[in-house]
């Protein structure tokens, strides 16, 4: 891609675009500065209607949005019989198309002796507005019976109304009309045509049109790069303002902050600079439509301070320019600076929007301060906004990430108007409550599609998370047909959930099979697969494939980084993990965090190198971490090593003197050399500070019924069958005549 920068009037043909003339902009009217010192507000007139003045007090009417004084004039042109007058008439339609009383417009039409092209287009362009497509398809019918000439201007009044696929239609019939007509290599037309391929979803229509188009205003490629931008194109987007630039047009502001915003972040940081270069360049930088599209592109890639220095730039700011910088801070984790700006919003005593109010309830749900979300939400209520879509969504966030779903639930069935993302909000409080939520989930799944509303990808990969999590294969695999029935099958978001739901439910070739049908994976597929062969102890083959992952060009993050080192020391290839930890920084720029080192700690213990692993604690970061001294304790209950594990065990309490469940370990080491003595001592100190570890649980699925067991319970009703198993695989083991191999550490 050319750089933006360096953009001389050398710039090449664009590849499979034909050469085209461009049409410059036309000059702007000059302002009626009699219109423009009318005061908008209803007031009392004092005047004589005659022939002269009544077209200047219409316009003054239609400006003050004084019906009684439009009123007048139709009154005194009904005198002057303005039905044998087509200027008159025409008047009289349009003022009452701009007061939206069409019913008075369609009178006035009905008695006018005579018409022509205006007439129609005006009263047309009536019902366009106010999307009545059946009596816009109405009225072009009637007027193309009686032989009036559509021209350029009614066909665009008319392709306006089409709105969505349903009506479609009716806009390929104009387009047919157009063609027919001569009409076709008409910009005004070709741009109208292209608008309405585009609301109607059919980008590739638009496109096409574009392509064929060989007259080409501002107008026709800043709707192009729009439509490019709204549709994730940012590559395509950024090509016609290259082609907008080598025509030598003059971008406007509505340009720069369509291409700006263009992709959604497919549009790489340095494109971003240069367009923030070329804004500056033009002039348009000051334009605060342009400098809330900077501010959001700064956000996507993470740099608040290039965000919050463009904010200081700008020369005013309006409420879009403050929801812009607070939604930065919300997404790059900086609540807190989200909720000052919100404050430094309400003194200046800036009128909020319920945008403004959604973007601050998720902030407080990031930050889970569910104290400031319920001041937001009494504020809500106070400007009637709490019924919106998005301030309701919010909210439902806010309580349901506060784990308070009941509140959630309670809210949602509040809400005059639902849509999918209010259920996605609440489902995202039940993946967070371990062990419960599952039927309540499902039953609000059952809800949302008997009120007709359709499951996205977040629906499915919220419901399919949570099978995971209690290993429902039979829920899973459901979800997973239905999934494909609705249309997700190639949704990456769903994709990548079916693979870690039938992983944790013990279905490796299954999530293998998911992986490799897939058309396309990102990084989180390849993380999803890599996990799953770590999960069930297939160390060599996570190794192949993070090493697949590599040459097919995808940057591992941390949680791939992570998932390796488990499956390192799952499998003991602890040469090739204490590598790629050694590694990781230099090669990949990934800085560890606590779980890495906990990885690590763990492979080096398992290896027998526990001197190794300690140092390598003593020196990291997280020193005084208590995850990583009792993951050092398990490893010495693991190699036997009495010694290291007395050291480890007292540093551990030291760190969680009142945690139950660090007793049970170094109880458990004791015990395991024989110590019972020191064993019963710990457990002694345990009873004298009343602490007790809650007891372990596990489950599994069997013919769509869930057996649940908790240790040193023995209420299932085959408790009796289930231990004389257990003792028969006890003593096959006892009695197995292979040796164990012994894993030996060999130097890297």
């Amino acid at each position: 891609m050319p750089a933006l920068i360096s953009l001389p009037t050398s710039l090449p043909p664009l590849p499979n675009h034909p050469r085209r003339s461009f049409r410059p902009p036309k000059p702007k009217k000059p302002n009626n500065q009699a219109f423009k010192n009318t005061p908008h507000r209803k007031q009392k007139h004092k005047f004589f209607l005659n022939n002269d003045n009544w077209p200047l007090l219409l316009q003054t009417s239609i400006g003050s949005q004084d019906i009684r004084l439009s009123e007048a004039i139709h009154g005194f042109l009904t005198k002057s019989c303005y039905r044998n007058n087509v200027f008159r008439g025409n008047n009289l339609v349009t003022m009452y198309v701009k007061f939206n009383r069409l019913d008075d417009a369609q009178q006035v039409f009905d008695e006018m002796f005579e018409r022509n092209t205006i007439t129609w287009t005006s009263l047309i362009n009536g019902y366009s507005l106010v999307n009545d497509v059946e009596s816009v398809v109405r009225m072009t019918h009637c007027m193309h019976e009686s032989e009036e000439e559509l021209n350029e201007h009614t066909l665009s009044v008319i392709l306006r109304a089409v709105e969505n696929p349903n009506e479609i239609i009716w806009g390929e019939q104009i387009h047919g009309f157009a063609i027919k007509s001569g009409f076709f290599e008409n910009v005004f037309v070709g741009t109208s045509l292209m608008s309405m391929y585009s609301r109607s979803g059919r980008l590739d229509d638009a496109e096409r049109l574009f392509h064929e188009l060989t007259e080409i205003d501002v107008r026709c490629l800043n709707l192009m790069i729009s439509e490019y931008a709204n549709a994730g194109c940012g590559e395509k987007a950024l090509w016609v303002f290259l082609e907008l630039l080598h025509s030598g047009l003059e971008p406007s502001e509505y340009t720069f902050s369509s291409v700006i915003s263009a992709g959604n972040g497919t549009l790489g940081l340095e494109e971003g600079r240069q367009l923030h270069g070329l804004a500056i360049k033009h002039g348009l930088v000051i334009k605060t439509s342009v400098g809330n599209a900077i501010i959001t592109m700064y956000g996507r890639h993470g740099l608040v301070k290039d965000s919050e220095s463009m904010f200081r730039e700008m020369g005013e700011w309006n409420l879009v320019s403050w929801t812009a910088l607070l939604s930065v801070y919300v997404k790059n984790g900086h609540g807190h600076r989200a909720f000052v700006g919100f404050s430094e919003m309400v003194k200046r005593g800036i009128k909020l929007d319920s945008n403004c109010l959604s973007c601050v309830l998720y902030g407080c749900s990031e930050c889970k301060n569910l104290d400031l979300g319920l001041q937001i939400h009494g504020l809500a209520i106070k400007l009637h906004m709490v019924s919106c879509v998005n301030v309701g969504t919010a909210l439902i966030d806010l309580y349901a990430k506060c784990e308070k779903v009941q509140s959630a639930n309670l809210f949602l069935n509040s809400l005059p108007v639902t849509n999918t993302a209010s259920f996605n909000a609440i489902l995202t409080g039940f993946t967070k409550i371990e062990g419960e939520g599952d039927e309540d989930a499902l039953h609000l799944f059952n809800r949302l599609r008997l009120d007709r509303l359709r499951p996205d990808s977040v629906t499915f990969s919220h419901l399919l998370s949570l099978s995971a999590d209690q290993a429902c294969l039979l829920r899973g695999a459901s979800l997973h047909a239905y999934a494909i029935k609705a249309g997700f099958e190639g949704d990456l978001t769903v994709s990548n959930s079916v693979i870690t739901m039938y992983a944790k439910c013990g279905r490796i070739r299954d999530a293998e099979r998911m992986f490799f049908d897939m058309k396309e994976h990102d990084s989180v597929s390849w993380n999803a697969i890599i996990s799953a062969r770590s999960i069930h102890g297939q160390g060599t083959e996570a190794v192949s494939l993070f090493e697949e992952m590599a040459s097919e060009g995808f940057l591992p993050d941390k949680i791939t980084i992570l998932s390796v080192l488990q499956a390192c020391s799952y499998s003991g290839l602890w040469n090739y993990g204490f590598s790629l930890f050694r590694e990781m920084e230099l090669k990949y720029g990934i800085t560890p965090i606590l779980e890495h080192f906990s990885c690590m700690v763990d492979l080096l213990g398992k290896a027998g190198r526990l001197s190794e692993a300690m140092d390598l604690m003593n020196k990291s970061p997280f020193s005084d971490s208590p995850l990583l001294w009792r993951t050092l304790v398990h490893a010495c209950k693991v190699r036997g090593d009495l010694n290291f594990g007395k050291m480890a065990s007292k540093r551990l309490l030291d760190l969680e003197p009142k945690e139950a469940g660090s007793y049970m370990l170094v109880s458990n080491v004791y015990a395991g050399e024989g110590l019972f003595d020191e064993a019963s001592k710990v457990r002694t100190i345990m009873n004298d500070l009343n602490m007790y570890k809650e007891a372990g649980c596990s489950w599994i699925e069997i013919d769509n019924k869930t057996h649940k067991f908790v240790a040193s319970n023995k209420n299932h009703p085959e408790n009796r069958d289930i231990y004389a198993k257990l003792d028969q695989l006890r003593l096959e083991m006892e009695n197995m005549d292979g040796d164990r191999t012994n894993l030996i550490w060999e130097p890297a």
